[in-house]
């Protein structure tokens, strides 16, 4: 009788399936926006103005049909941190975490550079250390291990521990990335995503550009009075969960200038825009109630074209905010993510009342004679990082309906007379000024017409 040698069952991955799968359902341009969100971190660990956080701090980012380039002065990373942490598949539970952090989840880097191409180099300056890998992909594929060999530090005047920084660049492209690469239209796309998903970052002081476009970044503004009959409505709590770090929330809800590509909610984690002008039911757009099955929200139209919502969620632990592994979207199951949503149902209604009668109004007595709208008009723009309520909630406000008088129209009159003789009326009337006559002229008349 025959022994059977018993043998473990292989069920390691293939690094070329493993490396297939991670680049596989990810965007190229979510890919260079993880690198991005890397030099944004680094950054964070550098801040000494709290006015202008990220000033000093500069992302340059190149790239063609034959390579792509970042590079950033935002203080680099150890040697330690590139052994045991950086280039792992993943976050080990022992990694350090930078507080407020927007690269989470440990894939971002590596993602990207298997996204790009066939070889790709990486070096970082501290002040104290160098260090550079220089990987050619289908030799470390066909290598036994997942280490990535050190390489000899390329000196150069862009990083040093003198420059601290970190250099990242990518060849041997993959074909349809240097497709993309080549084209006007991606790199304008890039320019937009940094200019939405980095705002609060660039509003800072970090330059960042493309292909030496530079990048400015966008105000989300919202509407207010002075004299306080319109104004956003906010509300601010902490989420907390037992043995863990707590979530700061703020919710925004208002009006801003009549935009539908602008129209809807705007979602940051970390001071990362996650969601722009978002109008699905993902954040309770056409949201129906559960209990007595009516529409609570209605799906998007350009009847809210006006409408604004920012949600910001703030932790010291990036594993608290509700954001996908792709920070393309929220985290439905996130308890905090549903905390908040409830609160947003609650404060966009008012808000989508009052534009559903600014839009009776302007039926009623047109655009240009509405009460409503002119007094919409007439509304100075704030910014939302300038919003505060008065407590920790405070409703959105807004006139109602028929509460203001309409402005009577005017029309300007203009018209040309002899010098002597608009001198001989403003002595006749005791006036200063021709304009005085002319009023003085048609009140009279008027008058007599009464």
């Amino acid at each position: 009788m025959n022994e059977e040698i018993e043998v473990e069952i292989n069920a390691e991955p293939t690094k070329t399936f493993f490396v297939d799968m991670l680049t596989r359902d990810i965007p190229l341009e979510q890919a260079i926006l993880d690198l991005v969100d890397n030099s944004v971190d680094g950054a964070k660990s550098m801040i000494v103005n709290k006015e202008r956080p990220f000033e000093g701090r500069r992302v340059e980012i190149q790239f063609n049909k034959d390579h792509f380039k970042i590079f950033d002065n935002c203080g680099g990373f150890s040697k330690a941190v590139a052994a045991e942490y950086a280039f792992r598949f993943g976050r080990p539970s022992s990694a350090p975490r930078s507080a407020h952090s927007i690269g989470q989840f440990g894939v971002g880097m590596k993602r990207a550079l298997f996204k790009f191409g066939h070889q790709f180099s990486v070096r970082s300056a501290t002040t104290t250390e160098t260090w550079e890998i220089d990987i050619n992909v289908p030799d470390w594929e066909a290598a036994k291990g997942w280490h990535f060999p050190w390489g000899a530090f390329s000196a150069d005047a862009t990083i040093s521990n003198a420059k601290p920084g970190t250099e990242i660049i990518a060849t041997a492209l993959r074909p349809e990335v240097g497709w993309k690469f080549s084209t006007t239209n991606f790199k304008n796309q890039i320019v937009s995503l940094i200019k939405s998903k980095h705002r609060q970052f660039i509003a800072g002081g970090m330059q960042i550009s493309v292909n030496g476009t530079h990048v400015t970044a966008t105000d989300l503004l919202l509407l207010a009075s002075q004299d306080g009959k319109l104004k956003p409505g906010v509300e601010s709590f902490i989420f907390t969960t037992s043995g863990k770090a707590p979530v700061s929330v703020k919710i925004i809800a208002g009006i801003g200038n009549s935009a539908p590509k602008e129209a809807g909610w705007y979602i940051a984690c970390n001071g990362r825009v996650i969601l722009a002008a978002d109008r699905r039911p993902e954040t309770g757009w056409g949201f129906i109630e559960d209990e007595s099955n009516t529409l609570a929200i209605p799906n998007f139209h350009n009847q809210f074209a006006r409408f604004r919502g920012i949600v910001t969620f703030d932790s010291a632990d990036s594993a608290q905010v509700p954001w996908n592994t792709t920070k393309t979207d929220v985290d439905q199951d996130s308890p905090v993510w549903q905390n908040a949503f409830g609160r947003m149902l609650e404060m966009m209604r008012p808000v989508i009342t009052f534009l559903n009668d600014l839009d009776k109004d302007i039926d009623e007595h047109t655009r240009d004679e509405s009460p409503l709208n002119q007094f919409v008009a007439a509304a100075n723009t704030v910014r939302h990082e300038d919003v505060t309520g008065e407590k920790a909630k405070s409703s959105f406000i807004a006139p109602a309906r028929g509460a203001l008088v309409k402005k009577q129209r005017t029309v300007k009159i203009q018209y040309s007379r002899p010098v002597e003789d608009v001198t001989l009326l403003m002595d006749e009337f005791g006036v200063t000024s021709a304009k005085a006559v002319g009023e003085l002229c048609f009140d009279a008349i008027l008058d007599q017409r009464k």
